[in-house]
């Protein structure tokens, strides 16, 4: 039932998500001095806020997708990775995992309680 709900979706796909940002974040940071390397960016939240208006006719099923910023260059060989926004990105990635791990905890640990407290 908990693995069903609406709850549970939300918070797997956002930790499926802030993951995948931690990725994406690492391989910029690692490309950071491979020449005509475009940095890429997870798109997550589009996806989110359309189904936040769609609350009660969808499952959460959101999708992320990876997009190249093939617009810009911040040096001569057109690299264009951002040391301190990736370092951010990574961070909030961190950050959002970590929450979300938290409250993920937290509702098992609330089920938890019950199944114990029913039983006596």
């Amino acid at each position: 039932m908990f693995y069903n709900s609406k709850d549970f979706r939300a918070m797997e796909s956002g930790l499926n998500a802030a993951w995948l940002q931690q990725k994406v974040a690492i391989q910029n940071l690692s490309n950071l001095e491979t020449p005509h390397y475009k940095s890429k960016s997870v798109v997550f939240e589009d996806v989110l806020n359309k189904n936040m208006r769609d609350y009660d006719k969808t499952p959460y099923q959101f999708r992320t997708s990876i997009q190249t910023n093939e617009s810009t260059s911040r040096r001569p060989d057109e690299n264009n990775v951002d040391a301190d926004t990736e370092s951010l990105s990574l961070y909030k990635a961190y950050v959002q995992y970590s929450y979300l791990t938290q409250k993920l905890n937290g509702s098992f640990a609330n089920f938890r309680y019950v199944l114990n407290n029913a039983m006596k």
